[in-house]
């Protein structure tokens, strides 16, 4: 959210004149309440509509983490398709949100232009170039993206040998130790092209499938290659410490994390897509960071007229003169350290991903993939085990998803 005042920070700026010429052409006062923590902040929003107060007419925040997935569940979020003016299928709102968190003609958050965090929540691959070049590592990342060629083969050929237990103490640890491949489970799984949970297309049910031949197939390029259990000290350390002290080829993160910890960083890195799986993967898909302040809601008791109205006018308007200015200026040109990663941030953002099993864990069935990606379980045996409990979830979300 914006200051007071112009600040001289590209993106403050172009939300505050936003904000300016907003309230200057409809004769409204946009005021923002910062709260700390996604809890924190949809726990205020959810009281004020059980006492019947409108306080509040929008909410920006995280979907997990206590936050706006479990408030949708709670009878508490105006249904986004009934709210008037609003023009979900437009391009200043996410078409991503649109395809894959409608359900059944409901939609209770979504995101776009409207939250600037939108540009920091996509994953992506960190490449230490200095590193790479010590290693005689001569591959051309940009062109392989290009031509398709960028895939789990060539990320492991790379890198799968380069893990070391520096200080030879039987753990692996970001203070002290190397590694040639380390990501979040689910930007590995995504980016090649498994979904945690599909629609159907009539839109009214919704399935988990992990028991099949590519999932088998994935879990077994993961194991051979991708460094898991590395301790780390303090939250986000993999890419904080081992990356930016040139103990790491690459790391799987988000944008987010060039403009939080990277930018003091002294070696040069180079930004990826996530790797395919294979080169018959049409394209490379970028998991959406869930726990990331980029998603709005609307209050069920908001004036809908009203909110409805100025949550497309902030939205329109941040599309045609606050896009530019935080994909393009900043992103592009203040975190992106060269043309290349310039050109790979559209590979990143041109095919997001997100769905319903990422954010509800439908009977523990993303945690039964998560272990069995690093070999704490058998997919089949495990998955088993929670199925029927799988398919209750699914029952009990599409029945409060409709009922609200």
């Amino acid at each position: 959210m914006p200051g007071d005042a112009e600040t001289g920070d590209i993106v403050n700026d172009a939300l505050y004149r936003r904000d300016l010429a907003i309230e200057g052409r409809y004769n409204v006062d946009i005021q923002y309440v910062q709260m700390n923590g996604a809890a924190t902040g949809v726990n205020a929003m959810k009281n004020s509509v059980y006492a019947n107060d409108d306080s509040y007419s929008l909410c920006i925040s995280a979907l997990l983490g206590g936050a706006l997935s479990s408030a949708a569940l709670d009878g508490v979020l105006a249904n986004l398709n009934d709210m008037p003016y609003l023009s979900l299928s437009e391009n200043w709102w996410s078409g991503l949100m649109y395809e894959s968190l409608c359900f059944n003609d409901i939609m209770y958050y979504t995101t776009g232009d409207i939250s600037p965090t939108m540009y920091q929540m996509a994953s992506c691959v960190y490449l230490n170039t200095s590193v790479a070049e010590d290693y005689g590592i001569t591959e051309n990342f940009p062109q392989l993206v290009r031509d398709g060629k960028w895939t789990f083969d060539v990320a492991e050929r790379l890198s799968k040998d380069l893990t070391s237990d520096v200080n030879d103490d039987g753990v692996m640890d970001t203070l002290n130790d190397f590694i040639g491949f380390n990501s979040n489970v689910e930007s590995l799984v995504v980016g090649n092209n498994i979904n945690y949970s599909t629609i159907s297309s009539d839109k009214e049910s919704l399935t988990v499938d992990f028991v099949n031949e590519h999932t088998m197939s994935v879990i077994e390029a993961v194991n051979r290659f991708v460094v898991s259990g590395v301790r780390s000290y303090e939250f986000n350390d993999t890419i904080n410490r081992m990356f930016k002290e040139d103990r790491a080829l690459f790391i799987g993160h988000f944008v987010e994390s060039a403009i939080v910890y990277l930018r003091d960083m002294d070696s040069d890195y180079l930004i990826l897509p996530t790797p395919k799986f294979d080169e018959d993967q049409e394209t490379y898909r970028s998991f959406c960071n869930p726990w990331a302040d980029a998603y709005i809601a609307i209050p069920k008791i908001a004036d809908a007229e009203f909110t409805g109205f100025m949550t497309e006018a902030l939205g329109y308007y941040s599309y045609k003169n606050v896009r530019h200015q935080t994909y393009d200026l900043m992103l592009k040109q203040k975190v992106a350290r060269d043309d290349d990663s310039t050109e790979m941030l559209d590979y990143v953002f041109n095919n997001l991903y997100l769905d319903f099993n990422l954010l509800y864990d439908f009977g523990g069935s993303s945690k039964v993939l998560n272990e069995a990606i690093f070999g704490k379980c058998e997919l089949a045996s495990s998955y088993a085990e929670v199925e029927t409990k799988v398919e209750a979830d699914i029952e009990k979300f599409i029945e409060s998803w409709n009922g609200n």
